[in-house]
């Protein structure tokens, strides 16, 4: 694991982690920066470990101690944060904008997977999983993210809805039974119409995804989970903008774990789409 970065490292021995040493693990992906403060004292107490474990974790990813840890992790996170977040100028050459707006969109994209954890993403997958119906709502800009997800997920099996109509979604939403599933996407998390509808749907005992950018926002306190979709706001790029990749790369990350639980009825949805597709091509 010489070449690899801490998060590779990380990612590499997770699944062979156990108990408090996941914690560990997750708490040093999520805050990097504030990791580089901490002591070994304190971060025990953070995660409620002993430093015996975190010495242990720090072994595992292949370091010497907690201390070589932090120095990796200055090195490889304090200096790149600089340079993603160089706002873009007028002058700047067109070459020189896409390389800013992409590396800020792999910062975005990074930063949503240290801001989600591996039990968030499974209890929300055990949502769809168990659910009849799954639905898509977003409205405005969230809109074609929600219809993203309605047609990948239409190769699960799952019957499948999408709206973007406040009139349809309550009218959906009044329809969809126990522990069918919604994923609400909203930037802001403060559309008013949609949380409403949320709230109807709450009623009859469906399961509520939320993907936002804002964890304090009223979507979350109506959601059963709440996925967080990291974007920031700068001089000729709006928080949307980012958050929006970040979006449909959890949403991806959804659709891939239900369709490896359902394997089966996956490959046998996809057969019959292709086989229906094929009659629309030369």
């Amino acid at each position: 694991m010489e070449n690899l970065t801490y998060l590779e490292r990380i990612r590499e021995v997770y699944p062979r982690l156990k108990g408090v040493e996941k914690k560990i693990a997750e708490y040093i992906m999520q805050n990097p920066e504030r990791i580089i403060k901490l002591s070994i004292t304190e971060l025990s107490e953070e995660c409620q470990s002993g430093e015996a474990t975190i010495f242990r974790v720090c072994k595992k990813l292949g370091y010497k101690g907690y201390q070589e840890l932090k120095i990796k992790i200055a090195s490889e996170v304090i200096e790149p944060i600089k340079d993603i977040h160089e706002e873009i100028n007028e002058n700047d050459s067109a070459l020189v904008i896409m390389e800013k707006v992409i590396r800020s969109s792999m910062y975005s994209l990074e930063k949503t997977m240290k801001l989600n954890k591996s039990t968030q993403i499974e209890r929300s997958v055990s949502y769809l999983l168990k659910a009849e119906t799954i639905a898509f709502f977003g409205m405005g800009g969230s809109a074609a993210l929600a219809f993203d997800g309605y047609h990948k997920f239409l190769r699960t099996g799952k019957r499948c809805e999408y709206h973007s109509d406040s009139h349809l979604q309550v009218m959906m939403a009044g329809l969809l039974k126990k522990d069918d599933c919604i994923i609400a996407i909203s930037n802001t998390g403060s559309n008013k119409e949609l949380i409403d509808n949320l709230a109807v749907a709450k009623e009859n005992g469906v399961n509520i995804i939320a993907i936002t950018s804002n964890n304090k926002s009223p979507i979350s306190k109506i959601s059963d989970e709440v996925l967080l979709s990291y974007g920031q706001e700068r001089s000729f790029k709006s928080e949307a903008s980012e958050s929006k990749i970040s979006t449909l790369a959890i949403i991806d990350t959804l659709f891939v774990n239900v369709c490896l639980k359902n394997k089966g009825k996956y490959m046998e949805t996809v057969g019959k789409i292709r086989e229906a597709i094929a009659k629309k091509r030369f």
